[in-house]
């Protein structure tokens, strides 16, 4: 069985929940005779992806495999430069990247059994004759919450066109398949769900707290369904009168309007942001009171697994697939209630029982999702497209 994946995460994604899949999917495929996988890319910054083992063996492009684009240089619109470096593909009339030609090129060599893209765009349709493909769907959050995207952005045209067209669609949760059915009206026997798993089980770090006052801690990208600005909002008093602080954890700082809200607020002696890698994430984990994560809308979320394997109590909303992930091992608010979050947060300061009690749970429901659970998964369902 040969497998063919594209650059579409790994040239878009830093690092993050997409790419961290693809990536701990690719990295428990051996490469022998009965199984192989290909990953023809040449430029990208993500930090999963130079860790493979195998990635030198993977990559078409020449001598170098892989090179960063401007490697060292981070700015807003990088990648947006980078395309600007084009090249035409033989007859086609529109421009492409480097790392699609690669795609390209090896969807032409069709020395594959199956392709799965990384992520929506169906840059490849034309190219992709009589070869099966697999989409995974990671939430349909473009499609129930519009208005926190921009008009221009085509991820729900290619989302749909791809979803129609693959052989199969792997969902990452109940509810985003549930979502899939509703939305896009596609027969339930083509969707297959495929729960993610966690990094963090034998990742060692220092068990010494990098900060020695007690926080909650909040975790990834703050764009606007991941509702940041009212939860702490809604919380701001209690951070004050509880003498807590709010830890948040990503590769993107404050931006003005955020310090300025937490200035507003009062509480910027009580919010800090740190840029943290998995061993520093960890740590805060570890030493938490407790992990927040207030979005409206998750198609997993991967950072639930996470602080159950750090034994970091869980402060969810109801949004997606949080009580799905989460089960019985969190506790849950309405994520656009004020008193829903401040009575839920209150309740576990309070509790010192309760807050024990979830640990003990987060440990029980972890052994229900791992990435070896996934990858087997997935190596079942590719084979069954394949086999016919």
């Amino acid at each position: 069985m040969k497998l063919l994946f594209d650059f579409q995460t790994f040239e878009n994604q830093k690092h993050g929940g997409v790419s961290r899949y693809f990536f701990e999917l690719i990295s428990k495929f051996p490469q022998t005779q009965k199984l192989s996988f290909n990953l023809p890319i040449q430029y990208s910054s993500n930090v999963y992806i130079k860790t493979l083992p195998e990635f030198n063996n993977t990559i078409i492009g020449g001598s170098d495999y892989y090179n960063d684009f401007l490697n060292g240089i981070e700015f807003k619109g990088k990648f947006r430069l980078y395309n600007t470096r084009n090249k035409f593909f033989r007859n086609s009339n529109f421009k492409i990247n480097k790392n699609r030609f690669l795609s390209l090129k090896a969807i032409q060599k069709k020395d594959f059994d199956l392709f799965h893209p990384t992520y929506y765009n169906p840059y490849f349709i034309n190219y992709l004759i009589k070869k099966p493909f697999v989409v995974t769907v990671f939430d349909m959050i473009h499609e129930l919450h519009k208005n926190y995207f921009s008009a221009s952005d085509p991820t729900s045209y290619f989302k749909k066109e791809l979803c129609l067209k693959a052989n199969k669609i792997i969902s990452i949760s109940e509810n985003t398949k549930t979502d899939l059915i509703k939305l896009y009206g596609i027969d339930e026997n083509k969707i297959e769900v495929i729960h993610l798993g966690n990094s963090f089980v034998n990742l060692e770090v220092k068990s010494i707290p990098i900060f020695n006052f007690p926080y909650l801690l909040f975790v990834g990208n703050r764009t606007l369904y991941k509702n940041f600005n009212f939860y702490i909002k809604s919380i701001a008093y209690i951070l004050k009168k509880k003498h807590i602080s709010f830890i948040c954890a990503g590769s993107v700082p404050f931006s003005p309007s955020e310090v300025n809200l937490i200035k507003s607020l009062g509480i910027e002696n009580h919010v800090k942001h740190i840029i943290a890698d998995d061993l520093i994430l960890k740590n805060l984990y570890q030493n938490a009171h407790a992990f927040v994560f207030p979005s409206l809308y998750e198609g997993f979320g991967i950072p639930v697994l996470e602080a159950f394997a750090c034994n970091c109590p869980c402060i969810l909303s109801t949004g997606g697939s949080l009580p799905e992930v989460g089960g019985d091992a969190a506790l849950y608010f309405e994520p656009m209630d004020v008193n829903s979050i401040q009575s839920t947060l209150l309740e576990l300061l309070s509790n010192d029982n309760l807050r024990s009690t979830l640990i003990e749970k987060g440990k029980k429901r972890l052994i229900l999702f791992s990435w070896e659970k996934t990858y087997n998964k997935t190596i079942n369902l590719y084979e069954s497209i394949i086999n016919g």
